[in-house]
């Protein structure tokens, strides 16, 4: 087995990995070189780093030219430490080139950074664009000073640079003791503000 992991880091070793090394760890490892689809399988406490990137999980492929793709099931968990978020979550598919971000089950993120944390059933992520899209039983809460702002929403774009929140289809927002709904709503960090478009229905503490 040690041989097989010395000889994997020899393969992985002899392509420039676009502008990230990618370094792994794992209790077991395979390997396919033939055929046009070469791939490395690592099972077991995996442990995978690219970038900032370092991602766990039971099971993970690293395929592709210059294994540009890694692909996870199991207990996952995405920790990026430039963007300080960490993401929990049971199926992941990730592109470094592109640094897309796919995940079709359940998941949890945490954005200490914007101090938000969410949950859903589908995540896109552009890291590229710091944009991430959220579907599927989508819910969220975010700190804004000395308060928090609670919503629910089937989809949420949330672009993390410049704090803006993006709900639609069957949107609830309670911020600042307001309760808010609408088949759209759009949350306004910068400007403290929210817009609300089509089926709007709110309770106003005044």
């Amino acid at each position: 087995m040690r041989k097989l992991l010395i000889f994997v880091l020899l393969l992985l070793s002899l392509f420039p990995i676009f502008s990230d090394q990618i370094t792994f760890s794992a209790a077991e490892s395979s390997v396919r070189l033939k055929d046009g689809r070469e791939n490395v399988t690592l099972s077991g406490s995996a442990e995978v780093s690219t970038g900032s990137l370092t991602i766990n999980a039971d099971h993970m492929t690293l395929s592709g030219e210059q294994w540009r793709y890694i692909e996870c099931s199991g207990n996952i968990t995405i920790r990026d430490s430039e963007r300080d978020l960490e993401i929990r979550t049971s199926v992941l598919w990730y592109d470094r080139m592109e640094e897309r971000l796919l995940i079709s089950s359940y998941f949890e993120i945490e954005d200490r950074i914007n101090e938000m944390s969410a949950r859903a059933s589908h995540l896109e992520y552009d890291m590229k664009n710091e944009i991430l899209t959220l579907s599927s039983q989508v819910s969220f809460s975010k700190i804004n000073e000395d308060d928090v702002i609670i919503g629910s929403s089937e989809r949420l774009s949330y672009d993390r640079e410049r704090e803006m929140l993006i709900l639609s289809g069957s949107c609830r927002v309670i911020y600042d003791g307001d309760e808010y709904r609408a088949e759209q709503i759009t949350i306004d960090m910068e400007s403290d503000s929210i817009s609300l478009n089509t089926s709007i229905r709110g309770q106003i503490n005044g």
